[in-house]
Protein backbone atom coordinates (compact mmCIF):
# COMPACT_ATOMS: atom_id res chain seq x y z
CA UNK A 1 0.00 0.00 0.00
CA UNK A 2 2.74 2.82 0.92
CA UNK A 3 4.45 2.64 -2.59
CA UNK A 4 1.04 3.52 -4.10
CA UNK A 5 -0.38 6.00 -1.67
CA UNK A 6 3.09 7.48 -1.94
CA UNK A 7 2.50 8.06 -5.89
CA UNK A 8 -0.72 9.46 -5.52
CA UNK A 9 0.15 12.08 -3.13
CA UNK A 10 3.11 13.10 -4.66
CA UNK A 11 1.06 14.86 -7.21
CA UNK A 12 -0.43 17.11 -5.18
CA UNK A 13 1.60 19.78 -4.15
CA UNK A 14 -0.10 20.87 -1.20
CA UNK A 15 0.53 17.60 0.63
CA UNK A 16 3.77 16.30 1.97
CA UNK A 17 3.73 12.68 2.82
CA UNK A 18 6.32 11.65 5.32
CA UNK A 19 6.86 7.73 5.28
CA UNK A 20 8.63 5.46 8.27
CA UNK A 21 8.79 1.92 7.25
CA UNK A 22 10.52 -0.78 9.42
CA UNK A 23 12.81 -3.03 7.54
CA UNK A 24 14.02 -4.86 10.44
CA UNK A 25 14.68 -4.38 14.51
CA UNK A 26 15.19 -1.06 15.55
CA UNK A 27 15.86 -0.04 11.36
CA UNK A 28 13.73 1.97 9.57
CA UNK A 29 13.48 3.83 6.11
CA UNK A 30 12.41 7.29 6.07
CA UNK A 31 10.87 8.65 2.72
CA UNK A 32 10.28 12.42 2.08
CA UNK A 33 11.92 13.95 5.24
CA UNK A 34 12.70 16.84 5.38
CA UNK A 35 16.30 17.16 7.11
CA UNK A 36 18.39 14.13 7.88
CA UNK A 37 17.16 14.74 11.79
CA UNK A 38 13.38 14.38 10.81
CA UNK A 39 12.44 10.70 12.08
CA UNK A 40 16.27 9.63 12.95
CA UNK A 41 15.20 7.74 16.28
CA UNK A 42 12.49 6.06 14.63
CA UNK A 43 8.70 6.93 15.94
CA UNK A 44 8.08 9.79 17.59
CA UNK A 45 9.40 9.56 21.14
CA UNK A 46 7.80 12.79 22.07
CA UNK A 47 4.81 14.65 21.61
CA UNK A 48 6.62 17.83 20.52
CA UNK A 49 8.09 15.69 17.34
CA UNK A 50 4.59 14.14 17.29
CA UNK A 51 2.67 16.94 17.10
CA UNK A 52 4.72 18.75 14.05
CA UNK A 53 2.93 16.52 11.93
CA UNK A 54 -1.12 17.65 10.71
CA UNK A 55 -2.06 13.49 9.78
CA UNK A 56 -0.69 10.63 10.83
CA UNK A 57 -1.42 7.38 8.83
CA UNK A 58 -0.89 3.84 10.60
CA UNK A 59 -0.04 0.80 8.35
CA UNK A 60 -0.36 -2.80 9.69
CA UNK A 61 2.23 -2.04 12.28
CA UNK A 62 1.74 -4.11 15.80
CA UNK A 63 0.08 -2.43 19.07
CA UNK A 64 3.38 -3.94 20.55
CA UNK A 65 6.11 -1.68 18.24
CA UNK A 66 4.78 1.30 20.27
CA UNK A 67 5.96 2.33 24.06
CA UNK A 68 2.53 2.80 26.22
CA UNK A 69 3.46 6.57 26.40
CA UNK A 70 3.67 6.41 22.57
CA UNK A 71 0.33 4.85 22.31
CA UNK A 72 -1.29 7.56 24.54
CA UNK A 73 0.60 10.10 22.35
CA UNK A 74 -1.39 8.78 19.40
CA UNK A 75 -4.52 9.41 20.70
CA UNK A 76 -3.64 12.72 22.20
CA UNK A 77 -2.25 13.75 18.67
CA UNK A 78 -6.27 13.21 18.09
CA UNK A 79 -7.74 14.74 21.04
CA UNK A 80 -5.22 17.72 22.04
CA UNK A 81 -3.38 18.33 18.58
CA UNK A 82 -6.77 18.07 16.68
CA UNK A 83 -4.93 16.08 14.05
CA UNK A 84 -6.03 14.20 11.64
CA UNK A 85 -5.64 9.85 11.95
CA UNK A 86 -6.57 7.19 9.49
CA UNK A 87 -5.73 3.24 10.68
CA UNK A 88 -5.29 1.09 7.89
CA UNK A 89 -6.33 -2.73 8.36
CA UNK A 90 -3.58 -5.83 8.12
CA UNK A 91 -2.24 -9.15 9.36
CA UNK A 92 -0.73 -6.90 12.20
CA UNK A 93 -3.53 -3.84 12.65
CA UNK A 94 -6.58 -3.34 15.01
CA UNK A 95 -7.51 -6.12 16.76
CA UNK A 96 -5.13 -8.46 15.02
CA UNK A 97 -2.41 -6.13 16.06
CA UNK A 98 -2.92 -6.07 19.90
CA UNK A 99 -4.43 -2.70 20.03
CA UNK A 100 -7.83 -4.15 22.51
CA UNK A 101 -7.54 -2.31 25.27
CA UNK A 102 -5.05 0.66 24.10
CA UNK A 103 -5.74 4.30 24.33
CA UNK A 104 -5.56 4.11 20.56
CA UNK A 105 -8.78 1.69 20.67
CA UNK A 106 -10.67 4.33 22.28
CA UNK A 107 -9.97 6.64 19.46
CA UNK A 108 -11.21 4.56 16.38
CA UNK A 109 -14.52 4.76 15.12
CA UNK A 110 -14.56 1.17 14.69
CA UNK A 111 -15.01 -0.60 17.91
CA UNK A 112 -12.45 -3.61 18.65
CA UNK A 113 -14.97 -5.88 20.37
CA UNK A 114 -14.82 -9.04 18.27
CA UNK A 115 -12.30 -11.61 18.72
CA UNK A 116 -9.23 -11.46 16.63
CA UNK A 117 -9.08 -13.33 13.01
CA UNK A 118 -6.28 -15.96 12.90
CA UNK A 119 -3.50 -15.56 11.13
CA UNK A 120 -4.44 -18.72 8.88
CA UNK A 121 -7.64 -17.02 8.60
CA UNK A 122 -8.81 -16.60 4.94
CA UNK A 123 -8.50 -12.52 3.48
CA UNK A 124 -12.68 -11.69 3.14
CA UNK A 125 -13.57 -10.45 -0.43
CA UNK A 126 -15.62 -7.53 -0.18
CA UNK A 127 -17.40 -5.66 -3.06
CA UNK A 128 -17.02 -2.20 -1.89
CA UNK A 129 -19.63 1.04 -2.14
CA UNK A 130 -19.96 4.29 -0.48
CA UNK A 131 -22.73 4.97 1.95
CA UNK A 132 -25.59 7.74 1.32
CA UNK A 133 -23.25 9.77 4.06
CA UNK A 134 -20.23 8.96 2.26
CA UNK A 135 -22.06 10.14 -1.31
CA UNK A 136 -21.55 13.44 0.37
CA UNK A 137 -18.59 13.88 0.97
CA UNK A 138 -16.05 15.37 -1.26
CA UNK A 139 -12.98 12.65 -0.45
CA UNK A 140 -15.18 10.01 -2.37
CA UNK A 141 -16.14 12.09 -5.35
CA UNK A 142 -14.14 9.61 -7.97
CA UNK A 143 -16.42 11.04 -11.07
CA UNK A 144 -16.76 14.33 -12.18
CA UNK A 145 -20.31 14.10 -11.35
CA UNK A 146 -22.57 12.39 -8.66
CA UNK A 147 -23.86 10.07 -11.00
CA UNK A 148 -20.34 9.33 -13.01
CA UNK A 149 -18.73 8.81 -9.57
CA UNK A 150 -21.44 6.25 -8.12
CA UNK A 151 -21.13 4.31 -11.43
CA UNK A 152 -17.20 4.52 -11.03
CA UNK A 153 -18.07 2.96 -7.89
CA UNK A 154 -20.00 0.30 -9.24
CA UNK A 155 -17.51 -1.06 -11.52
CA UNK A 156 -14.59 -1.20 -8.93
CA UNK A 157 -13.31 -4.90 -7.82
CA UNK A 158 -13.54 -6.04 -4.66
CA UNK A 159 -11.09 -5.37 -1.97
CA UNK A 160 -9.98 -7.66 0.96
CA UNK A 161 -10.36 -7.47 4.51
CA UNK A 162 -8.39 -9.88 7.11
CA UNK A 163 -9.80 -7.87 10.31
CA UNK A 164 -12.61 -8.65 12.59
CA UNK A 165 -14.34 -6.02 12.44
CA UNK A 166 -17.04 -4.79 15.15
CA UNK A 167 -19.43 -2.34 15.35
CA UNK A 168 -19.91 1.56 14.76
CA UNK A 169 -19.38 3.75 17.97
CA UNK A 170 -21.73 5.78 18.75
CA UNK A 171 -21.46 9.64 16.64
CA UNK A 172 -19.39 7.58 14.54
CA UNK A 173 -20.31 7.45 10.41
CA UNK A 174 -19.84 4.74 7.74
CA UNK A 175 -18.60 6.63 4.32
CA UNK A 176 -18.15 3.00 2.57
CA UNK A 177 -19.47 -0.26 3.77
CA UNK A 178 -18.48 -4.16 1.83
CA UNK A 179 -20.46 -6.90 1.02
CA UNK A 180 -19.28 -10.56 0.36
CA UNK A 181 -20.97 -11.97 -2.91
CA UNK A 182 -23.98 -13.81 -2.21
CA UNK A 183 -24.39 -12.62 1.43
CA UNK A 184 -27.01 -8.99 2.04
CA UNK A 185 -25.45 -7.45 5.31
CA UNK A 186 -23.13 -5.00 4.56
CA UNK A 187 -20.02 -4.12 6.78
CA UNK A 188 -18.35 -0.62 8.06
CA UNK A 189 -14.93 -0.57 5.65
CA UNK A 190 -14.36 3.30 5.51
CA UNK A 191 -15.76 5.54 8.83
CA UNK A 192 -14.69 8.52 11.15
CA UNK A 193 -15.67 10.24 13.89
CA UNK A 194 -14.64 13.17 15.83
CA UNK A 195 -12.36 12.42 18.80
CA UNK A 196 -11.72 15.84 20.90
CA UNK A 197 -10.75 18.53 18.51
CA UNK A 198 -9.53 16.22 15.60
CA UNK A 199 -11.28 13.29 13.62
CA UNK A 200 -9.75 9.44 13.56
CA UNK A 201 -10.73 6.82 10.75
CA UNK A 202 -10.50 3.55 9.88
CA UNK A 203 -10.06 1.91 6.06
CA UNK A 204 -10.07 -1.49 6.80
CA UNK A 205 -9.11 -2.87 2.90
CA UNK A 206 -5.31 -4.32 2.58
CA UNK A 207 -5.46 -3.95 -0.66
CA UNK A 208 -6.80 -0.90 -1.90
CA UNK A 209 -3.76 -1.16 -4.42
CA UNK A 210 -5.89 -3.44 -6.66
CA UNK A 211 -7.73 -0.32 -7.61
CA UNK A 212 -4.90 0.72 -10.06
CA UNK A 213 -3.22 -2.49 -10.60
CA UNK A 214 -6.30 -5.27 -10.99
CA UNK A 215 -6.97 -6.40 -14.97
CA UNK A 216 -10.13 -4.77 -14.88
CA UNK A 217 -8.75 -1.17 -14.25
CA UNK A 218 -7.46 0.94 -17.54
CA UNK A 219 -3.79 1.60 -17.14
CA UNK A 220 -4.68 5.50 -17.34
CA UNK A 221 -7.45 5.29 -14.46
CA UNK A 222 -7.28 8.05 -11.67
CA UNK A 223 -9.26 6.41 -9.49
CA UNK A 224 -6.93 5.20 -6.86
CA UNK A 225 -4.58 8.54 -7.24
CA UNK A 226 -7.91 10.90 -7.02
CA UNK A 227 -9.41 8.71 -3.96
CA UNK A 228 -5.57 8.80 -2.02
CA UNK A 229 -5.44 12.33 -2.59
CA UNK A 230 -8.45 13.32 -1.51
CA UNK A 231 -8.49 11.28 1.55
CA UNK A 232 -5.17 12.78 2.59
CA UNK A 233 -6.15 16.06 2.41
CA UNK A 234 -9.03 15.42 4.11
CA UNK A 235 -7.87 13.90 6.97
CA UNK A 236 -4.95 17.03 7.19
CA UNK A 237 -7.62 20.03 6.24
CA UNK A 238 -9.28 20.66 9.53
CA UNK A 239 -5.87 20.55 11.45
CA UNK A 240 -5.40 23.42 13.30
CA UNK A 241 -2.00 24.85 13.02
CA UNK A 242 0.52 24.51 16.21
CA UNK A 243 0.18 28.41 16.79
CA UNK A 244 -3.18 30.38 15.61
CA UNK A 245 -3.57 33.89 17.06
CA UNK A 246 -7.22 35.36 16.51
CA UNK A 247 -8.31 38.59 17.73
CA UNK A 248 -11.15 39.30 20.64
CA UNK A 249 -13.43 40.90 19.30
CA UNK A 250 -13.38 40.05 15.68
CA UNK A 251 -13.87 43.71 14.51
CA UNK A 252 -12.63 46.52 16.28
CA UNK A 253 -13.12 50.75 15.88
CA UNK A 254 -9.89 52.60 15.13
CA UNK A 255 -7.99 53.30 18.54
CA UNK A 256 -9.71 50.74 20.07
CA UNK A 257 -7.72 48.14 21.83
CA UNK A 258 -8.04 44.42 21.08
Amino acid sequence: ELGFIRRAIATDSALQLVALLRSAEQKYLRLGVRDSLELAGGFPASREELFAYRGLILGSIEASFFSPDQLRMLAEFVSQRGGGLLALGGRAALAEGGFRGTPLAEVLPIALDRAPRGEDAAPLELRIRPTPAGLTQAALQIGPTDSASMRKWDSLPPLTVVNALGSLRPGATAWLTGRRAGESIDQPILATQRFGRGTASVFAPQDSWLWKMHAEIAVEDLTHVTLWRQLARSLTEESPERVEITAVPARVAPGEPV
